[in-house]
């Protein structure tokens, strides 16, 4: 009688594991842009008590040129790279760095203008269902399945591209994989069926640029939201469009930053105009927004604001300064002198934020609204960095011009 009494327990135990097991098993997923909600927000990650004097580099490869951001899923990074004169999907082992499979996807585009100074793809593969969904420099769309590497379909008819060539991340909701393609004259986002490819709904008339989607919840309803070169889209996931609010830039603003969602306010910083934070509401199957502050002060460039605990964080598009906003009234809480770089990428770490410029020099400081508070300071990449950062458990990955390296926090 013991025994069957305690069996019952047992089986709960086991059950509880599993459940466990699960949980930590998809906290170390970092399936496309900027994470599982695309908010920079890193599950699982455990910050030192004290941080060492320097990070132990675990390994390092040559993995192609881009600027394009390295996924993670189930211990496999995926890439997005040019090598020689082909655009390639690869895949490497997370522990090791060595190559599990490669697949040439399509000749590279010959890039001239402003763009020349950066060969490679700019958009971060989004991993779904076991395939990978990517979106070349020239604007081709590849689906490749996630074991093998195999190209499951592409489009290849869109080969107008912005300026200075494509950055938008493909964003995949149900069966639908979500890209803005074309450039100012014929953009048009393109709902593509994650199975075979084939188009289920367009919108044209939107010049794209290089900012990527993400979903917001507004009442029980998740809906899309798309920042094109001139404005940003509130899209149902039948690409029905429930509002449209203007965004226009100003001359050398390109619209790159990821608008961030907090509640019913979205917040956009990177028009050229400062930060503005805008109310979503919803009446019946009505959408409509309002202007809740504006910060006509501090605003950023190529970078998306960290939220955490109702306070932004950000690099100011200037100098790259970086800088703290009260996300709920918009005033500035302080600004720190020291220039860092306009292109910066940043993560939540929960105890910390870490911050990557362009310079290759990674900073972590604390989410301190009253005052900037540096941890630690590191050197992370020898080149360039323009490619977002991937923390997954203590593992930072760094992928700069052409090497990816792994980087233990201990």
């Amino acid at each position: 009688m013991k025994n069957q009494k305690i069996l019952p327990f047992l089986l709960m135990a086991v059950i509880a594991v599993v459940i466990f097991s699960c949980s930590q098993k998809n906290s170390t997923n970092w399936p496309g842009w900027r994470g599982e909600n695309r908010d920079a927000k890193v599950v699982g990650f455990k910050a030192p008590t004290t941080w060492p004097a320097e990070l132990s580099k675990t390994w390092q490869t040559k993995v192609g040129l881009g600027d394009a951001s390295p996924s993670l899923v189930d211990g496999k990074i995926f890439l997005h790279v040019q090598i020689d004169s082909s655009e390639v999907a690869v895949c490497l082992d997370a522990l090791t760095g060595k190559e599990v499979w490669s697949t040439e996807l399509n000749f590279a585009p010959k890039m001239k203008g402003g763009g020349a100074s950066h060969p490679g793809p700019r958009s971060t593969p989004e991993v779904a269902n076991g395939k990978i969904f990517m979106l070349g420099a020239g604007g081709i769309v590849s689906c490749v399945d996630a074991t093998s590497g195999k190209i499951i379909w592409q489009e290849k008819n869109y080969t107008e591209v912005p300026a200075f060539y494509t950055s938008f991340s493909p964003l995949v909701v149900g069966n639908q994989c979500i890209v803005h393609l074309g450039g100012h004259d014929n953009g048009v986002i393109v709902a593509f069926n994650t199975s075979d490819g084939e188009k289920l709904w367009t919108i044209e008339g939107e010049p794209s640029t290089y900012s990527s989607p993400l979903i917001m919840k507004v009442g029980s309803e998740n809906i899309i939201l798309l920042q094109s070169e001139t404005n940003l889209l509130g899209l149902s996931y039948a690409g029905e469009q429930l509002f449209t609010i203007p965004t226009p830039g100003e001359r050398r603003f390109y619209n790159s930053s990821t608008p961030v969602i907090d509640g019913d306010n979205i917040i956009l910083a990177g028009q050229g105009l400062g930060t503005k934070s805008y109310k979503i509401s919803k009446s019946g199957d009505s959408y409509s927004f309002s202007e809740n502050w504006s910060n006509s002060d501090l605003g950023v460039s190529f970078n998306t604001p960290i939220l955490k605990e109702g306070y932004l964080y950000a690099h100011e598009a200037g100098m790259g300064k970086l800088y703290c906003l009260n996300a709920s009234t918009g005033e500035t809480c302080w600004a720190d002198t020291v220039k860092q770089d306009r292109f910066a990428l940043a993560l939540d770490l929960g105890k910390v934020i870490l911050t990557l410029p362009a310079t290759g020099e990674m900073v972590i400081y604390e989410p301190n609204h009253e005052k900037y508070v540096e941890v630690a300071k590191y050197k992370v990449a020898e080149a360039p960095v323009y490619a977002h950062p991937m923390v997954v458990g203590n593992n930072i990955f760094v992928k700069d011009k052409e090497v990816l390296t792994c980087w233990a926090v201990e």
